[in-house]
C-alpha cells in the first residue's frame, strides 16, 4: 500500500508543477479574434481568469466586433462570456484545453438565423447561446502566456472565431 501511495504521488508531481496556472491566481488579458461568419470581421477584447486549482480555469470575456473596410454599413457587437476550462494535454511550457460555457451579444442580424441556431434564443436585444472552447496556452515566461483558441458557439457558425491572445499572471502568494 505504501509504495502504491508513493508511485502515485510521484506521478502526481509533475503534473501538479507544470500546470496551466498557479492555483489561486488570476490571470488578465488581450486577445484579437477573427470571425468565421464575414471575411472582414474581427473583434478585440479582454478576459479575467481565475485558477481554481492547477487544472480548473474559470473565465469571463468581453469581446466588440468591428469591420475593416466594409462596403456596406456595418454595425459591431458586443459579446460577454463566462466558462470553465479544463487541461486535455499538457506538455510543459505548452498546455491544451477545453471548456464551455455561455455566450451572449447583442448582435441584431441573430433574429435572421435564429432558426438555423442549434441552441440559441433572444430575449429583448440580447442573444444566449453556448460556447466550446479548445485552447493552446504556452508560458513565454513566469508572469507571460500567448494562447490560440477555437470557439465553436451554438448561436451559428456566423458567430464562430479563432482568437490569439496573451495572459499575465498575477499569483495569489
Amino acid at each position: 500500500m505504501r509504495r502504491i501511495l508513493l508511485l502515485t504521488s510521484l506521478l502526481c508531481i509533475p503534473y501538479i508543477s507544470s500546470a496551466q496556472y498557479d492555483p489561486g491566481a488570476t490571470n488578465y488579458g488581450f486577445a484579437a479574434a477573427k470571425s468565421f461568419g464575414l471575411e472582414n470581421e474581427l473583434a478585440l477584447g479582454a478576459r479575467i481568469e481565475y485558477a481554481f486549482n492547477c487544472y480548473t480555469t474559470f473565465l469571463g470575456e468581453y469581446n466588440r466586433s468591428f469591420a475593416i473596410g466594409a462596403d456596406e454599413e456595418y454595425e459591431g457587437y458586443n459579446e460577454l462570456a463566462i466558462g470553465v476550462n479544463l487541461i486535455l494535454f499538457n506538455w510543459y511550457p505548452t498546455t491544451i484545453t477545453a471548456g464551455i460555457g455561455y455566450v451572449g451579444n447583442d448582435s441584431e442580424e441573430f433574429e435572421a438565423i435564429e432558426e438555423d441556431a442549434f441552441l440559441g434564443f433572444r430575449t429583448g436585444s440580447f442573444n444566449h447561446g453556448a460556447q466550446i472552447k479548445i485552447r493552446a496556452l504556452h508560458q513565454i515566461s513566469i508572469p507571460v502566456h500567448i494562447f490560440v483558441e477555437l470557439n465553436v458557439k451554438s448561436l451559428g457558425r456566423r458567430y464562430d472565431t479563432f482568437m490569439v491572445g496573451f495572459s499575465y499572471d498575477f499569483y495569489a502568494r
